[in-house]
């Protein structure tokens, strides 16, 4: 006759390895380095850091700045047609780029509805080109309100590490890679 006899030694290993072993919704694509492996708010602290050098720069440096008109493919847009984009009465979405030492960097950017309606997006990005932090806000000057302003920071592997309650995490002007921006090659 076969006996099923488990002693509790041999269950509890079985246990004990069982959740030592991740689950594979929990499995991360690109391993963590050990730098990012810290509390979130020392996370959170450098890229709020980093982020403030990128911003002081945006003052003297020239943005390349594009428009897309109804979701139209992207463009340049210089001073003498800037105007005439943004009284178009029409869907808009518009963006200015930096970049500092050949890295795009900082991105910010308002979508305006036919009715007037707008939304911004500023986003930050590391010198490897991945998201560090982003930022919503009703208009482009809220964004540097940090009242006004929702925001969230990302891992370089684009796992959140922080994000206020309100930040719309499906947003399609959410882009966790610069090479993935619509007019990434459009930037100089």
């Amino acid at each position: 006759m076969f006996s099923w006899r488990v002693t509790l030694p041999t269950l509890l290993a079985g246990f004990a390895f069982a959740t030592t072993v991740p689950a594979p919704a929990q499995m991360t694509t690109k391993a963590l380095t050990p730098s990012q492996m810290v509390s979130p708010d020392i996370l959170v602290k450098r890229i709020d850091a980093n982020c403030a050098v990128f911003q002081q720069t945006l003052t003297s440096t020239t943005p390349t700045e594009v428009a897309s008109v109804k979701g139209a493919t992207w463009q340049v847009v210089d001073a003498a047609h800037k105007s005439s984009v943004e009284h178009t009465h029409s869907s808009i979405t518009y963006a200015q780029a930096w970049k500092q030492a050949g890295n795009l960097q900082w991105v910010r950017w308002a979508t305006f509805t036919t009715s007037g309606a707008e939304r911004a997006t500023q986003l930050c990005f590391r010198s490897d080109g991945t998201l560090a932090r982003a930022r919503q806000a009703g208009t482009l000057p809220d964004l540097d309100k940090t009242v006004a302003a929702r925001q969230a920071y990302f891992n370089t592997d684009g796992s959140v590490i922080k994000r206020d309650s309100l930040f719309v995490v499906n947003d399609p002007t959410l882009y966790k890679r610069v090479r993935d921006l619509p007019f990434s090659a459009l930037v100089k």
